[in-house]
């Protein structure tokens, strides 16, 4: 369906059939990554959709939801200037009619890779979740022929407040789930030299970014604080280095959260 679906910035002009229904949603922001920092421009939003009375379950780490109750209408690269762009969200009539009754919600999704750029979307999906937020709950779907394409409509919509969202400090804090059959990591080889503990990993995945823990005993693994943060390769394999000593005999590889 998400094919199906497209997002409008409302610069632009927006074409709909006239059972067509279309949500528009902006924030205010300014919108936050869990560490403090402001999402970058082109950060995913992201439209979802939930059975009346329920609350969105949430993403996997890959991009699906989590429940499969749940559904991904449509994600987009819309935040600009710390915050999600006024945008409208057009559904063709025959695909609402499958959603009408639900419950709708605009979610901040950090989709960063290891180089702090966004992963970006396919097909209307992101191609990585790191953590994401509820930018909005509640949203209101209106008729498509009541909105116009004129700039004027446009403001007048604005001007008597429309479907835009008034909230505001958006954080993208919850923790993206692991996807249930995604097998672990496998170290195939290890080098000490020169002070450092190198590792060659297999078996990782790009929507993922991999670290270390690290321990004198193999019961007693904590997050290893000078281990590299790497992203995964589907097709390859990765190098994942910490500082050798006395507290860092055992190892395992897992996700950078």
């Amino acid at each position: 369906m998400a094919a199906a679906v497209c997002a409008v910035l409302l610069s632009g002009v927006a074409f709909a059939g006239i059972d067509d229904k279309v949500i528009r949603f902006s924030a205010s922001g300014i919108d936050r990554y869990a560490d403090g920092s402001v999402v970058v421009d082109g950060e995913c939003y992201a439209l979802v959709w939930s059975p009346k009375g329920s609350v969105f379950a949430g993403f996997n780490a890959d991009g699906t939801v989590v429940s499969p109750n749940d559904f991904l209408v449509l994600a987009a690269p819309l935040a600009k200037d710390g915050k999600c762009r006024d945008s409208l969200f057009q559904i063709p009539a025959e695909e609402y009619a499958e959603l009408e009754g639900g419950e709708w919600a605009v979610c901040l999704v950090d989709t960063r890779m290891g180089n702090g750029v966004p992963a970006g979307v396919k097909d209307g999906r992101p191609l990585r979740v790191n953590r994401w937020g509820l930018a909005q709950t509640g949203v209101k779907v209106e008729e498509a022929s009541t909105m116009s394409s004129s700039v004027q409509s446009q403001k007048r919509l604005a001007a008597a407040g429309g479907t835009r969202s008034g909230a505001s400090g958006v954080r993208a804090n919850t923790l993206s789930a692991v996807p249930p059959d995604l097998a672990p990591p496998r170290i195939t080889a290890m080098e000490i030299a020169e002070g450092d503990v190198v590792l060659a990993v297999e078996g990782t995945v790009p929507y993922l970014s991999y670290t270390i823990k690290s321990g004198a005993e193999p019961g007693d693994l904590k997050t290893d604080y000078f281990a590299d943060v790497v992203d995964g390769d589907g097709g390859g394999e990765i190098v994942l280095g910490t500082v050798k000593s006395v507290n860092r005999r055992f190892f395992r590889v897992t996700r950078a959260e």
